[in-house]
């Protein structure tokens, strides 16, 4: 009797850590396609959604507690249904993966849709994958209405395939980063809530075996593990942000999203981020903020990307550290300004004209891809502003940013 208990409570202890063994793999697998930075859909035969990613939750607006009740093509438009429709009978006949495109309004999407076959070879079900490229067809059928013109120069096709392959570059750049930058950011949460459930106890076992790891003591791992998982999650989310930027100059995007923004507030961290930079190119550097500046409506991470481009402008215009770069706000009748001066190299006047044009730059060939001012200048004018350039080769450089108020609105 004692063997055959023996032998059950062995049996249900391997039933236990293959039940956690399965558990462990379905989550790193429901972790690997969150990490995805396109919608993942998985649908029977019928079109009824057995599972999905956080995208195409998104997109679809599917959840979870719906359970399978839900059939993919009651969230499709009467075209797109038809088509994924006709591919999915195509996929059934051929036994094999298709992929095709269709457009929604402005935006033209690709679909690929991948069988999943049984042992027996009939089909169980199928995985949806979709992907947004308008940009690159975008970029492709411009470059065709220039070359039907014939009115482009040799260096104009130059500058017309750069962006060509900017586009290309961008979004290669764009999910290169942002699959395995999802993956950070769907973790480092998770195991930052495993680290506040387990703290006591941990803690607990390092002070009593007095345990130290790379030199630091029980005190300290006690609080630098929450320091360092907080510092992944926000540079994550950094990096997140950084990937969307390098966006803007490739896609056109609506200016929508605006936002109550504090200048002030958004230029000191940006001196934050480029503090280094600033340190090793000038000795003189001042601010001067007014304060109560009034705010803006606008995009943070936009306003952002035109402060911190200007200043590293300035920093590589300087040609010695004695040189100054001077940074001041103030708020003048309906706006609110941004104003900063260099006393560096300056700009020759014959290129003052050229320094909004993509791939445009005079800086030394390490220093600058010539994108910065362009795309300065079109986050400006999205948040209907103006940017004014002045520059004496020899003296320095002066830039005025100016941004309409936000009535009513007023930081402390």
């Amino acid at each position: 009797m004692t063997d055959t208990i023996q032998t059950l409570e062995m049996q249900v202890h391997r039933l236990k850590e293959e039940n956690r063994r399965i558990k462990r793999k379905n989550d790193l697998s429901r972790a690997l396609i969150n990490a995805m930075d396109f919608p993942v859909v998985m649908i029977d035969g019928t079109g009824t959604v057995l599972n999905f990613n956080r995208r195409a939750a998104d997109r679809f607006n599917l959840r979870e507690e719906q359970g399978e009740t839900v059939r993919i093509w009651e969230k499709l438009t009467a075209s797109a249904c038809s088509q994924w429709e006709k591919e999915i009978v195509k996929s059934i006949k051929e036994n094999d993966s298709v992929k095709f495109q269709y457009d929604e309004g402005q935006r033209l999407i690709e679909v690929i849709i991948c069988p999943y076959f049984d042992r027996e070879g009939r089909i169980r079900y199928f995985t949806v994958l979709e992907k947004d490229i308008t940009e690159n067809a975008t970029a492709l059928e411009n470059i065709n209405i220039f070359n039907e013109q014939h009115h482009l120069t040799k260096e104009q096709m130059v500058e017309a395939s750069k962006l060509i392959n900017l586009g290309t570059l961008v979004s290669g750049i764009s999910h290169e980063i942002s699959n395995p930058n999802s993956f950070i950011l769907t973790n480092a949460p998770l195991l930052a809530k495993i680290w506040s459930e387990l703290e006591a106890p941990l803690t607990e076992h390092l002070y009593a075996n007095d345990i130290h790891s790379k030199g630091f003591g029980p005190s300290e791992i006690k609080t630098m593990v929450p320091s360092l998982l907080h510092g992944i999650e926000e540079g994550a989310r950094r990096i997140d942000r950084i990937v969307k930027s390098l966006k803007t100059f490739s896609r056109p995007e609506k200016a929508d999203g605006f936002e109550s923004v504090c200048l002030n507030r958004i230029l000191k961290t940006s001196l934050v981020y480029l503090n280094k930079e600033i340190s090793r190119s000038t000795r003189h550097f001042s601010t001067r903020l007014e304060d109560s500046l009034p705010k803006i409506a606008g995009v943070p991470q936009r306003i952002e990307q035109v402060l911190v481009n200007l200043i590293l402008n300035s920093c590589q215009a300087l040609t010695s550290f004695d040189q100054e770069i001077d940074i001041s706000t103030r708020s003048d009748e309906d706006l609110v300004c941004f104003h900063i001066q260099d006393k560096g190299c300056g700009i020759e006047s014959g290129h003052l004209a050229h320094i909004y044009e993509p791939f445009f730059s005079t800086k030394a060939g390490d220093k600058g891809t010539g994108l910065g001012l362009s795309i300065t200048s079109k986050i400006v004018k999205e948040h209907n502003g103006t940017i004014d350039i002045q520059s004496t080769p020899g003296e320095g450089t002066s830039v005025t940013v100016k941004f309409p108020q936000m009535k009513g609105e007023v930081i402390d």
